[in-house]
C-alpha cells in the first residue's frame, strides 16, 4: 500500500513510479511540493498549454532555476503531477468503509473517481493530449491501476462476504473502461447533449456503468435514477 508523499525531482523521475524515492534533502521535497500544489491551483484557471513556467514559479514561489534543477521539463513535470493525482486517490480509498453494501462502495468509489477528474480537467486533457502522441503513455501508470482495482475487488468481497468470481472482476473492469472512455471523451471533445458539468451528467453515467458492472443487489436500472443498486 503506497503512503509516500514525496514526488520526484529530476535525477529520479520515473512516471507511474507508486514507491517514489525521497529527495535527498528536506528542502527539495518541500520545494517539488510548492509546484505540484502551485500547478493544481492554477490549472484549475487554465489550461496546460498556457500554462508557463515562469507563472508556476511564480506562484511556488521560486525560480524558473529551481524548477528545471528539480525538474527536467514541463513534460516531466507532467508525469509527476499525474502521479501525484493518482497518489491522492490510493490515499483517499483508505476512507472507504469496506464492510459497507457492495453496490454502495463502487458507487463511492465511481463518484470520487469523477469529481477528481472533473475538478482537475486541464490536467487530464493535457495527459489525455499527450498519450495521442504516446500510445503506450497510460502503460506507466498501469501499477496505480491495477493497486487501485485489487483494492476495490478485496473491499468487495469483504462486502459481499464471499470471494469475486472472474466473471464478476471482468465486468467491473469493462465497467471501468466505458466510464474513463465516457468522461474522457467530455474531456477533449465535450460531444452529445449532456456536458461533464450538466447537474445530471454524472448520474447518468453511473446508471450505465452500474448496469454494465451488474454488482449483485444492483436490482433494475431505471435510468436516470442515481441511487440505483440500493434496494429496490
Amino acid at each position: 500500500m503506497n503512503k509516500h508523499s514525496n514526488f520526484a525531482v529530476k535525477q529520479s523521475v520515473t512516471a507511474g513510479d507508486k514507491a517514489l524515492p525521497a529527495p535527498m534533502q528536506q528542502r527539495s521535497c518541500t520545494t517539488a511540493k510548492l509546484f505540484v500544489d502551485a500547478a493544481i491551483t492554477l490549472l484549475k484557471e487554465k489550461t496546460w498549454t498556457e500554462l508557463s513556467v515562469a507563472e508556476l514559479a511564480k506562484r511556488a514561489g521560486r525560480s524558473v532555476g529551481v524548477f528545471y534543477q528539480r525538474f527536467s521539463s514541463k513534460d516531466a513535470f507532467l508525469d509527476v503531477l499525474m502521479t501525484a493525482h493518482f497518489q491522492s486517490m490510493i490515499q483517499w480509498r483508505e476512507s472507504l468503509v469496506r464492510d459497507e453494501d457492495a453496490v454502495a462502495l463502487y458507487r463511492a468509489f465511481l463518484k470520487r473517481a469523477f469529481e477528481n477528474i472533473r475538478d482537475n480537467r486541464n490536467l487530464w486533457h493535457a495527459a489525455l493530449a499527450r498519450a495521442v502522441n504516446e500510445p503506450k503513455y497510460w502503460s506507466r501508470y498501469a501499477s496505480f491501476r491495477d493497486d487501485i482495482y485489487e483494492y476495490i475487488i478485496e473491499a468487495l468481497k469483504d462486502s459481499l462476504g464471499r470471494d469475486v468470481t472472474d466473471a464478476e472482476v471482468r465486468r467491473l473492469r469493462i465497467a471501468g473502461q466505458l466510464f474513463n472512455s465516457l468522461v474522457y471523451n467530455q474531456i477533449i471533445h465535450s460531444p452529445g447533449i449532456l456536458h461533464i458539468d450538466d447537474e445530471d451528467f454524472y448520474d447518468q453515467i453511473e446508471t450505465i456503468v452500474l448496469c454494465v458492472s451488474n454488482l449483485p443487489g444492483c436490482g433494475d436500472v431505471t435510468p436516470g435514477k442515481p441511487n440505483c443498486g440500493t434496494k429496490l
